[in-house]
């Protein structure tokens, strides 16, 4: 059992309280219970979020797989946890102390979103006018969004009130974090889709998109004191409330202000298509306009095809169809798909082999609903003459797709492909081959090696664990002793390490609440499986 490291001095202060609890006082840390360490991976570390004791603590590892535990204070009353979509930071959002009196000693604490990086020294805190739980992150790092979600507690809540956070600035009292709340037809905010930089009438913007139950509202993230612009889905003519299901965006043409976006509907087989044009007393307004696509929609997206024109590949799984529209005439092109295919995912990149070959986009379709046979299959658009959009070439994968996950690193072009059944597959984008792997039970965990090398696959709640080598489709069981919760790959912060060093933890909060560290560049080889480094008690300080 290796010896646990233990860095900074709240925690140095702390182990000392303890051990000398014999002779007088210690932390008051000890002397609550020992709640649930909810684990998350970053890039560097394994960040455990200890609610209980108002703390995250950062596990990091070197070379050798020692572990070294920092603990990060933070504000009491601990809401929502988030990972940064670069896995750079930890996103912890608290209320404070409220209306309750803080302990005894203690200066009160109001509500707070606090951003933890492993390399900052110091944790960035952006004060908050309300505790509002609901986060969202821009997957660019650049603003993130609290709303008021469904865990609030308060007795009275104003579900359309945001808090609009500027990333790239520190905090201003009334000025970042934003208050901004939507005008409101009847809905209250489900989703949340932040643009990129978008060619718009009066230069170039990022827009927050906000879907409700009934309508989509637009926000200028550059000036955001500007009322939003809010499309109602939902005719004064018509009883029936629609439901808005997803957006799609797309910039146009680089060189024109033609951006454009695209909303399906949950309940109707419309397709709203908007065209941002000049408004009057403000920049930019939508232009609407509405294709019917014969069945209610599952998944769109703008595409690249013949020529590098711009359309709208919409999948329609009642009909076993897809649809293309012209977004600037509106009219449509029926597709027949082999399997009613529920998501497409854009692999151009991946799945060709030369530049030219990207300038017509491919899709990936998948998710054919139980029992299906169609596996996953690939859509070329515009490749065959004289059939428009007709180029779609079937993979075949002998159980139902429920879920897509990329590998990356040096291996873009592999995608593990995940079902209800006791087996996955590698599918490989530039061969358009599948090989599956079977497994004991439904259920397996599957997580990418950063490095595009290795696939992790494990049993929650069990001692399962195997590590796939993606290179030569060769599986292999990994000794554990212990119930596993997660599985996380981080690089070494070891400065004496390599720069490709990397360790796989293992958390167990089953138990003692440990970790079980091994060397993942070498996992999958005989003697690297048994070379493990085993920690206990990490809630606990090691005692």
């Amino acid at each position: 059992m290796k010896k646990l490291s233990v860095s900074g001095p709240r925690m140095a202060l702390l182990i000392l309280g303890g051990l000398g609890a014999g002779c007088g006082g210690r932390g008051d840390l000890w002397d609550r219970p020992v709640g649930v360490g909810q684990a998350f991976g970053l890039t560097d570390a394994v960040a455990i979020a200890d609610a209980d004791a108002d703390r995250v603590l950062l596990l990091t590892t070197d070379a050798a797989r020692n572990l070294t535990v920092t603990p990060v204070a933070t504000q009491r009353g601990v809401r929502t946890v988030k990972v940064a979509p670069d896995r750079s930071k930890l996103f912890v959002v608290s209320e404070g102390d409220g209306d309750r009196r803080p302990p005894q000693g203690q200066t009160a604490q109001t509500a707070a979103l606090e951003i933890i990086a492993r390399s900052a020294t110091t944790t960035t805190l952006y004060p908050l006018s309300e505790p509002l739980a609901g986060l969202a992150l821009d997957p660019r790092g650049e603003w993130a969004v609290l709303y008021a979600d469904q865990t609030s507690g308060a007795l009275v809540r104003n579900p359309n009130e945001l808090l609009l956070v500027d990333l790239k600035v520190g905090p201003q009292a009334g000025l970042n974090p934003r208050p901004h709340t939507l005008r409101s037809f009847g809905g209250q905010p489900q989703r949340f889709t932040f643009t990129d930089l978008l060619q718009l009438p009066g230069g170039a913007r990022r827009l927050l998109i906000v879907e409700t139950e009934q309508d989509v509202a637009i926000l200028d993230l550059s000036r955001p004191n500007d009322p939003e612009i809010t499309i109602q889905l939902t005719s004064g003519l018509d009883t029936r409330r629609l439901t808005p299901a997803g957006v799609a965006v797309s910039d146009g043409d680089a060189a024109t202000d033609d951006a454009r976006i695209a909303i399906r509907l949950a309940n109707d087989p419309t397709i709203i298509m908007a065209r941002f044009v000049p408004g009057e007393g403000r920049d930019f307004r939508p232009e609407l306009n509405l294709t019917d696509v014969g069945g209610l929609p599952s998944d769109a997206a703008f595409v690249r095809t013949d020529g590098g024109l711009l359309a709208l590949a919409v999948l329609v799984p009642s009909r076993s169809k897809a649809v293309v529209i012209d977004p600037s005439t509106s009219l449509t092109q029926d597709v027949a798909l082999p399997a009613p295919y529920r998501r497409l995912s854009l692999v151009t990149g991946q799945a060709t082999a030369t530049a030219a070959a990207s300038a017509v986009d491919v899709a990936l379709l998948w998710d054919g609903g139980a029992g299906n046979a169609g596996g996953v299959s690939f859509w070329e658009l515009g490749r065959t003459a004289g059939q428009p959009y007709r180029a779609v070439e079937t993979v075949g994968v002998t159980a139902g797709v429920s879920a897509v996950l990329d590998v990356g690193g040096d291996h873009p072009e592999l995608k593990i492909l995940g079902t209800n059944a006791a087996t996955f597959f590698l599918l490989n984008l530039k061969t358009r081959t599948s090989s599956p792997f079977l497994t004991s039970t439904a259920g397996v965990a599957l997580t990418a090696s950063v490095v595009g090398d290795r696939a992790w696959a494990y049993l929650p709640n069990t001692s399962e664990l195997s590590v796939v080598d993606l290179e030569n489709l060769h599986p292999e069981r990994m000794r554990i002793d212990r119930a596993i919760s997660a599985v996380f790959e981080i690089a070494a912060v070891d400065n004496n390490a390599p720069a490709a060093s990397r360790s796989l933890v293992v958390w167990h909060e089953i138990g003692n609440r440990g970790a079980t560290v091994y060397d993942a560049r070498a996992a999958g080889t005989a003697a690297a499986i048994d070379d493990r480094h085993n920690y206990v008690g990490i809630l606990t300080g090691g005692l």
